[in-house]
């Protein structure tokens, strides 16, 4: 995973951080972060090369799915995390993975190996 540029939006700011620190620990280079559907659609128009991305569901009552959206159709591997399990995505994501909450770093670790299919 080293090396890979990686797109983290998360609305409660310490999981934000936590989620940062997580993915820097795992070597990915951070591509940006957001905490709302507004913020990370607008880090999206300026093109930054992202490999993976991983979205909150739920954004402060708002889906991610319109950045999904957008990352889905130029290429980019989406992680879903929620609380909610895979049951609450709408059936367009079915294919999409899912971590549920609450995570640690192995779980993370595990998840996004399987997305960029380095392991299991």
């Amino acid at each position: 995973m080293a090396g890979k540029r990686i797109f983290i939006v998360e609305d409660e700011a310490i999981l934000l951080c936590d989620l940062e620190d997580i993915v820097a620990e795992l070597g990915f280079e951070l591509a940006g972060s957001a905490s709302s559907q507004d913020e990370a659609m607008d880090l999206l128009s300026a093109a930054p090369q992202i490999d993976v991305a991983l979205l909150d569901l739920n954004l402060n009552g708002r889906t991610s799915y319109p950045i999904a959206d957008r990352l889905i159709a130029a290429g980019v591997p989406v992680l879903f995390i929620t609380g909610y399990g895979r049951r609450s995505l709408e059936g367009r994501f079915s294919e999409c993975h899912v971590l549920q909450k609450p995570y640690d770093e192995a779980r993370i670790a595990d998840a996004l190996g399987r997305l960029l299919g380095t392991h299991g």
